[in-house]
């Protein structure tokens, strides 16, 4: 084999490397481009549920404010009672 013909052998083979090398570029770009959609994706819900729980949070602390403003008026109403 003669050297014109290793050395096209050699060409070959490097073209081939590089289209492979290529592939491999753009199939990681793409699975990175999917990546950070999907994380984007995750935070939009997470910060969605955050929301929610805030809210939920808030009518629980209402609630609870209710309750307790409910139970001192009924102990002042016996207190009251039992003094008088």
């Amino acid at each position: 084999m003669s050297l014109e013909e290793r050395l096209a052998r050699l060409e070959g083979r490097v073209e081939e490397l590089s289209k492979r090398v290529d592939d491999l570029r753009s199939n990681m770009n793409n699975r990175f481009s999917e990546l950070r959609n999907d994380i984007n994706h995750r935070f939009s819900e997470l910060r969605s549920d955050i929301r929610e729980l805030r809210g939920d949070i808030r009518k629980l602390v209402g609630a609870l404010i209710g309750l307790i403003g409910g139970l001192i008026a009924t102990l002042i109403t016996i207190i009251l009672t039992i003094v008088l």
